[in-house]
């Protein structure tokens, strides 16, 4: 089969390239999987979290050569996209986009719907393991044996996480076609972490403030809700620590703290004051009403504090305020691929053109989305990058 342009993948990015280079005609949109934005509908907890309105480089790990793309790129352009596809959205109190109707299926049926009204083909079950590059265009082979020849490609497979929407196929054939593709890890998952503390934990949720130290030093700190797992720790803020843990190596540790609104002094006075006026209370409710009952019970556990509160001495209570505001997990590292929600690491941003994404190593090639070395924090810093870079190779393309 013959196309001006071939879209390997029919996810966020691909969807929206297909979308803007239809209206030169010949685009055809190639899917492994059996229909098209799969991992789109799971985003965002099917609400789909299209993008957020403090969109800043500052949000983003990876290729520094980001900063200028998403600057011109801020979160009205794909606002103002989806308007004119006909979907209305809206924001919540922290600068989250959603569809109006808080519908994943909605934002990805509208992009295939646009996609089908501008003429744009698609072969689903075609999962490109071979790209050639030949005079006239490029040569892309399937897992079945067909053949599609295009003069442009886009590569918009996706990366690695969720291995069940993509297998990060992309890598390998943008290899095979001259780029280059650093380190991969999960980003946007939980950690895993060394020790029994967290098994009787599985399932509680608190807030807490979350920071990411290595040797000694603090790299990043998050406030948010972490959720305890069996030998885990996840939630929004350790989610967003997890970017970090590229390329660290041993020697990582969480440390959460459970009261920031008080100072360790201030914890200090307010278990004074309740192991003074109930003393005859286990020590092991010491904590009962300051943080989760549960998590209270196991972190005087861990202290080895038992008996009555007024048994406490001023060294215990100590030790009591300090677990409170700087429990230390030691980090083994992420969980696995099939809990991230994004890909760290991929093709360097220098090997395209930072405004349409087509390749310095192979022209004719563009690549878009999670394939690029960048990633995002949540709140729909992903979505947002994989439609901006998308909609920069097919407006060019267009």
């Amino acid at each position: 089969m013959d196309c001006r342009v071939a879209v390997i993948g029919a996810g966020a990015a691909g969807l929206v390239c297909a979308c803007k280079a239809a209206g030169r005609g010949g685009v055809l949109l190639l899917e492994g999987n059996d229909k098209p934005g799969r991992k789109l509908l799971a985003t965002g907890n099917g609400r789909c979290n299209l993008t957020n309105l403090n969109i800043s480089p500052d949000d983003y790990w990876g290729d520094p050569l980001l900063e200028g793309f998403i600057k011109s790129w801020p979160s009205e352009r794909v606002t103002g996209m989806f308007r004119e596809l006909g979907l209305l959205t809206r924001a919540d109190g922290e600068g989250r986009v959603y569809p109006a109707s808080l519908q994943a299926a909605a934002a990805a049926g509208a992009l295939v719907s646009a996609c089908r009204e501008k003429g744009v083909q698609t072969m689903y079950g075609f999962r490109a393991v071979k790209i050639v590059r030949e005079r006239r265009g490029f040569v892309i082979t399937g897992d079945k044996g067909s053949t599609v020849r295009a003069k442009y490609c886009v590569l918009a497979c996706g990366g690695l996480a969720s291995p069940g929407h993509s297998r990060g196929e992309g890598y390998s054939l943008a290899e095979s076609l001259g780029h280059t593709v650093t380190e991969l890890s999960p980003s946007l998952v939980g950690l895993r972490v060394r020790g029994k503390f967290t098994r009787a934990l599985k399932g509680v949720r608190c807030r807490a403030g979350a920071a990411l130290w290595h040797k000694g030093k603090e790299l990043s700190r998050e406030s948010g809700e972490v959720i305890f797992g069996d030998g885990s720790v996840s939630g929004i803020c350790v989610m967003d620590l997890s970017a970090h843990m590229r390329g660290l190596g041993g020697g990582a540790e969480l440390r959460l703290d459970f009261l920031e609104q008080l100072s360790v002094r201030e914890l200090e006075s307010y278990l004074e004051s309740f192991a003074a006026a109930h003393p005859e209370r286990p020590a092991e409710e010491l904590f009962s009403g300051a943080v989760n009952l549960r998590l209270g019970r196991e972190l005087m556990k861990l202290l080895g504090l038992r008996g009555a509160a007024g048994e406490l001495g001023p060294g215990q209570i100590k030790k009591a305020a300090g677990i409170v505001k700087g429990l230390a997990l030691p980090v083994e590292g992420t969980l696995g691929w099939e809990h991230a929600q994004v890909t760290a690491g991929g093709v360097p941003l220098c090997e395209a053109d930072p405004n349409t994404m087509e390749s310095r190593k192979c022209p004719g090639l563009y690549i878009c989305g999670e394939m690029l070395d960048a990633d995002g924090r949540c709140g729909g810093y992903n979505l947002h990058w994989a439609f901006c870079t998308g909609a920069a190779a097919g407006e060019r393309l267009g």
